[in-house]
């Protein structure tokens, strides 16, 4: 298989790269090729079982786009996006990234000789307003944020065309994903991320959020553990449900910060101070707080166990140098 990978400089692309190139295959599927796509400076992993090549460019780019489909691409792993913050102040380019440059990617794999696999990242966010206690697939997509607006178009796209036979789209809507390595971005996903990595670093953090708020979280091993996953099921697996949520964790900040402590020293060190900002109370109570599919735990995804585990996870990725 030859797989491309946009976003692959990012969090989650990073990691999905270091694990494809260690364990290169989707389920029964051997990958000889790995392509990582991304616009930063990307690092290929140290590690190899199969053949990792760099694509320094923007997808927006159609000339690129033509390059890498040049050849034969059996899969796509597509995590490159403007994110929430960025989309919502800077309208015209979060529509460039998140609906054109996927309309020009989604072409691409219309005109390929083989239909491709296509993964997509998609996001909580595409639910928003009024909600139940628990989001499965089926509560009805309502964003507040041109993010999750835009997602919800990709979410369509990638059905319709996976519709006609144009490619086989699979996509998991993602909570917030833990824990971000830093530098720290401002998002409201990396304010959570921070309750976890500076304490652990020795460093004091703010809390802006209520001790009590509830969290749909995911570890970023799970959400790399399960996009292989998905991407190894065989054809028709999905029975035409193209997108599904990926199972979360519920936590609150309070919980967080507990599992936190308990690996550190009890030496009395106030390591976060709360101090709360009602704006992004606002949007973290219109998040869903559980979050969860029928149809992705019938096949196979999961959730994390419990933030514990979360917090060692960034701890061995910490060890690990990662």
């Amino acid at each position: 298989m030859r797989v491309l990978l946009f976003g692959g400089g990012g969090f989650i692309g990073s990691r999905l790269a270091r694990q494809i190139a260690r364990e290169p295959r989707l389920g029964a599927r051997p990958i000889d090729e790995l392509v990582l796509i991304d616009q930063r400076t990307v690092a290929p992993p140290e590690s190899t079982a199969c053949r990792v090549s760099v694509v320094h460019a923007d997808m927006r780019d159609e000339q690129v786009l033509d390059g890498l489909f040049a050849v034969r691409v059996d899969a796509v792993f597509h995590f490159a996006a403007s994110l929430m913050l960025d989309a919502e102040t800077d309208f015209a380019r979060g529509l460039q990234t998140n609906v054109l440059a996927l309309v020009g990617l989604l072409e691409r794999c219309r005109a390929h000789p083989a239909a491709p696999l296509l993964l997509f990242a998609s996001s909580i966010s595409t639910f928003g307003g009024t909600l139940p206690g628990v989001v499965g697939d089926d509560v009805f997509q309502a964003p507040t944020t041109s993010y999750g607006t835009q997602k919800v178009l990709a979410e369509q796209l990638l059905a319709d065309y996976s519709r006609h036979g144009f490619l086989d789209g699979r996509a998991l809507r993602l909570p917030v994903v833990l824990t971000h390595p830093g530098p720290a971005t401002g998002s409201v996903a990396d304010q959570v991320a921070s309750l976890i990595r500076e304490p652990l670093r020795g460093q004091r953090t703010t809390c802006r959020m209520a001790p009590d708020s509830r969290l749909a979280v995911a570890s970023v091993d799970n959400v790399v553990r399960s996009f292989i996953h998905l991407g190894g099921l065989p054809q028709g697996a999905l029975q035409g449900v193209r997108t599904m949520n990926l199972p979360a964790l519920t936590v609150t900040p309070a919980q967080i910060v507990h599992a936190v402590e308990r690996r550190l020293p009890d030496d009395g060190a106030a390591r976060v101070a709360w101090e709360h900002d009602a704006k992004l109370q606002e949007i973290i109570d219109g998040w869903p707080s559980g979050f969860t599919s029928a149809r992705a735990l019938a096949l196979g995804v999961k959730a994390d166990e419990s933030i514990d585990a979360v917090v060692d996870a960034f701890l061995a990725a910490e060890e690990a140098g990662a």
